[in-house]
C-alpha cells in the first residue's frame, strides 16, 4: 500500500461529511479498522475501499485513482449506450461520425459491440461484407465487431497480411482479457479463426511496434484500400476504463484510398446533395 493510500480515503470521507464512527457502522467494521486505514497501519481489501467509495459517493476518477493507489486494477463500470444519461453523450458521438464522412467511423464498447457507425462505414461493409451484413437484422443498430472479423465473408477475407492487421487486434484483445474476462473466449475465437485460415502466426519482432495507430490494408472489389485507424474514449482522462465507449475512425492512408471514398460517397449522394470535395 502506498503512504498517500490512507490520506486519500480520510480525505473522501471528510469531503463526503461522514464521521469514522458513522462509516464504520455503515460498511459494518470497526471504528479502530477505519482509523487503521487511513494512518497506513492497515491494508484495505479491494471490497472495502469498493464499499468506502461508494458509502462516500466518490467519482470515478477519485475511484480510479484509490484503487491504482492501492494496487489494484481501476473500476469498470458498464453503462448501456441507450441508458438516458448518455443521451447527450450519444447524440455528441453521432454527430462527430457525421463529421468524419466520407471516411468510416464507429462507436463501440467494452464487449467489442458497435452501437454506432456512420454513412461510409455502413456503404463499405454492405460493399464488401454482403453476406456478414446479410445476416444481421438491421446493421444500423449495431454488431458484433467480432463476428466481422471472423465471419467467412468478413474482414479477414479481404485482408492483407492478416497476421500484421488482424494479430494487432488479437493482442488487443488479449490485453484486455486481463481485466474483463469476458474477452478471453471472443479473444480465443479469433486466434482460432486465424490460424485455421492463415496458419500458425509467424515469429513477432522483438521489439514491438511503437506506432500510435493501426495499419489495415485490404484489397477489396473496389481496389487496394489503405488506412490506419485511431481509438478514442469518451471520458475524462481520470474517468477512463476498459467499459468506456470507445471511437474508432478510419483515415486513408493514400491518394488513392482517400479518392476511392470521395466516389464512393459521391456516388450515393442525394439529387441536389454536394458532392464531397475533402482535400488531402
Amino acid at each position: 500500500m502506498t503512504s498517500r493510500l490512507g490520506p486519500m480515503l480520510k480525505a473522501i470521507r471528510e469531503r463526503a461529511g461522514i464521521a469514522q464512527l458513522e462509516l464504520s457502522l455503515r460498511m459494518n467494521v470497526s471504528q479502530r479498522h477505519i482509523s487503521f486505514v487511513e494512518s497506513g497501519r492497515s491494508r484495505p481489501s479491494r471490497d472495502l475501499i469498493g464499499a468506502w467509495l461508494g458509502e462516500t459517493d466518490a467519482p470515478p476518477s477519485l475511484r480510479n485513482a484509490v484503487l491504482l493507489a492501492a494496487g489494484y486494477a481501476p473500476a469498470s463500470h458498464d453503462v448501456s449506450p441507450r441508458d438516458p444519461r448518455l443521451a447527450v453523450a450519444i447524440a455528441a458521438l453521432d454527430r462527430t461520425l457525421d463529421l468524419h464522412e466520407p471516411y468510416p467511423g464507429l462507436v463501440f464498447d467494452a464487449d467489442w459491440q458497435a452501437h454506432l457507425t456512420n454513412r461510409s462505414a455502413r456503404r463499405l461493409m454492405r460493399l464488401n461484407l454482403p453476406d456478414f451484413v446479410a445476416a444481421l437484422d438491421d446493421l444500423s443498430l449495431g454488431f458484433s465487431m467480432i463476428d466481422a472479423l471472423i465471419h467467412p465473408g468478413g474482414m479477414f477475407r479481404y485482408m492483407r497480411d492478416p497476421w500484421i492487421g488482424g494479430g494487432a487486434l488479437l493482442d488487443q484483445l488479449r490485453r484486455e482479457q486481463w481485466v474483463r474476462p469476458a474477452i478471453e473466449p471472443r479473444a480465443d475465437r479469433v486466434e482460432a479463426s486465424m490460424i485455421e485460415r492463415f496458419g500458425p502466426r509467424p515469429p513477432q519482432p522483438t521489439k514491438p511496434s511503437a506506432d500510435p495507430c493501426l495499419n489495415l490494408v485490404f484489397d477489396t472489389p473496389q481496389g487496394v484500400m489503405r488506412f490506419f485507424t485511431i481509438q478514442s474514449v469518451f471520458a475524462l482522462p481520470q474517468d477512463v476504463t476498459l467499459a468506456s465507449l470507445r471511437m474508432e475512425l478510419w483515415f486513408p492512408a493514400d491518394e488513392p484510398t482517400r479518392a476511392a471514398m470521395r466516389a464512393l460517397a459521391n456516388s450515393e449522394a442525394a439529387p441536389g446533395e454536394p458532392l464531397v470535395t475533402v482535400k488531402p
